[in-house]
């Protein structure tokens, strides 16, 4: 039998058998309000109906956006990113430029039917930048229209 003392002990950290350390992700949730139309110039009228329906109509969503970066833990801070710095990165690149706007009038959506498909793509493209400056590797971008669809784009 052992002591008490043992029974409470952590085993001593352990690298898994790739030989490689585990990797942490962070993932922050972000919200905004925002309308679209799904239009496509390159459809005719009949054919936006038909793909589109009632969506080819101004309407709005909440919108959730989710974030998750990754990296390696360092051991003097404790974390390996800042999420208030993943967080003000996010909210000036992505959040706050469409919080209560029409998305396909911003620059950051120009030239794209405002699928969910194409915005995690395009805030892909606008925070993958910005996030290795600060030592975060982008790995998953999630935006959802309501609680029942939503789109991850995804570094396998």
């Amino acid at each position: 039998m052992t002591d008490a003392a043992d029974a409470t002990a952590l085993p001593a950290a352990t690298e898994p058998s790739q030989g490689k350390p585990p990797m942490h992700y962070l993932t922050r949730r972000f919200s905004f309000s925002a309308s679209h139309r799904l239009h496509s110039d390159r459809l005719d009228a009949g054919a936006n109906a038909c793909t589109y329906g009632m969506c080819e109509n101004i309407h709005g969503h909440n919108y959730r956006l989710e974030v998750t970066v990754r990296g390696q833990l360092d051991e003097a801070t404790g974390f390996f990113c800042n999420v208030m710095e993943l967080a003000a990165i996010v909210q000036r690149l992505v959040s706050g430029p469409c919080e209560h706007q029409f998305l396909n009038d911003l620059p950051l959506f120009a030239g794209v039917v405002t699928t969910m498909e194409n915005l995690s793509t395009r805030i892909w493209t606008v925070l993958e930048p910005a996030l290795a400056e600060r030592k975060m590797q982008l790995t998953e971008v999630l935006v959802g229209e309501t609680d029942e669809h939503w789109v991850r784009l995804r570094r396998d």
